[in-house]
């Protein structure tokens, strides 16, 4: 599987969240029916390429909002919050030096360098949470990657045990509680799949006998949904147990984000198919809903779900005719965007 150890690898696998009260995941949905929105906003963050080059990028309703970096080296947008109409958005960039350095961008503006240079540091969520910005990912400690939460731009949290490496990929805030979620990798064992909560370790979510990881979580009440993977297998989790296998094992497969919407759970991820190449699925309640294809034979691998009522949204890459960012509407490809590819949505509905 591919894993952030290889942060040039242009198919790295995330899945972002954002406020605990707003949309995005990580978003609590308590109420018994979620009212239809008239129309939605819908914030992509990704990368397009330019020049051969990854440019870290905003797109909003299937145009670009704004580029975040110049090209001048490669960068990537892996994250994104819009919190009172402004927009949040983490990800990454290769330093002259050959570092990577952790970015947190409000607006089209740097705002924080997360990381330090001669180091390497990856930003790979955001979320917003009582007028402070929580961004989750790893940076460097004792020469070891470790799994980190900044708050406004300082080191909040840092998890490992040593001698480990450690990511987080996901974050969400409810009240008093932060939740991240990745993986650690300490000893002779594999890789698991991990949730902190706070300044601890809350759920292991495997065994260790064969790689775990985590990519998205969803707070709806009290209840914590994760999604990832356990050796080639899809899998969800409620508070730490297994919920749903999503896939039997036979190929590479991983649960990327997940959407709690009316009691119906939404998961987007993807498995791989005979030719070798990932396809898209949405999973409902555990079943697959549909397929992310345009019926051509072309792949997709979506990072990003949201929905309200019958109405699904997912980003995230086709493969048709080289790489390109794409959303899709209830399975239908809605837009296709630039060359390049898309790791984070976010959703703002529109209500008349």
């Amino acid at each position: 599987m591919l894993t952030l150890f290889a942060p040039f690898l242009t198919a790295l696998l995330w899945s972002t969240s954002c406020s605990s009260d707003d949309s995005g995941d990580g978003s609590t949905d308590t109420t018994p029916t979620t009212p239809q929105p008239a129309s939605y906003d819908i914030y992509v963050a990704g990368y397009k390429t330019v020049d051969s080059k990854a440019v870290a990028t905003v797109w909003k309703n299937g145009t670009e909002l704004y580029s975040l970096t110049d090209g001048t080296t490669p960068a990537w947008a892996y994250g994104i919050c819009v919190d009172n109409g402004t927009v949040y958005t983490v990800g990454y960039e290769e330093q002259s030096d050959g570092h990577i350095i952790a970015l947190l961008w409000e607006g089209n503006t740097l705002k924080y360098t997360l990381g330090t240079s001669g180091s390497n540091s990856y930003a790979m969520a955001v979320t917003v949470s009582g007028g402070h910005v929580y961004t989750a990912g790893s940076t460097t400690v004792n020469g070891a990657l470790t799994a980190t939460v900044w708050q406004d731009g300082s080191v909040l949290h840092t998890y490992s045990v040593s001698p480990a490496t450690s990511q987080a990929r996901a974050v969400a805030v409810s009240g008093s509680s932060l939740y991240a979620a990745g993986n650690l990798l300490s000893g002779a064992t594999q890789q698991v799949a991990q949730v902190w909560k706070n300044a601890e370790a809350l759920y292991t979510q495997s065994d260790g006998t064969t790689p775990g990881d985590i990519r998205g979580l969803f707070l709806d009440g009290s209840t914590l949904y994760t999604a990832g993977q356990i050796g080639e297998q899809a899998v969800v989790w409620r508070n730490g147990t297994p919920l749903y296998t999503l896939t039997d094992g036979t190929g590479p497969a991983e649960a990327m984000s997940l959407w709690m919407t009316d009691g119906t759970l939404y998961t987007a991820g993807y498995y791989t198919a005979s030719d070798l190449e990932e396809q898209g699925v949405v999973w409902q309640n555990g079943t697959q809903l549909y397929t992310l294809s345009d019926g051509k034979g072309s792949g997709s691998l979506p990072y990003s779900i949201a929905a309200w009522g019958s109405t699904v949204f997912t980003a995230g890459t086709h493969f048709g005719n080289g790489r390109h960012a794409a959303v899709w509407q209830n399975g239908e490809l809605l837009y296709t965007l630039d060359r390049g590819e898309a790791y984070a949505m976010y959703v703002v509905p529109q209500y008349e």
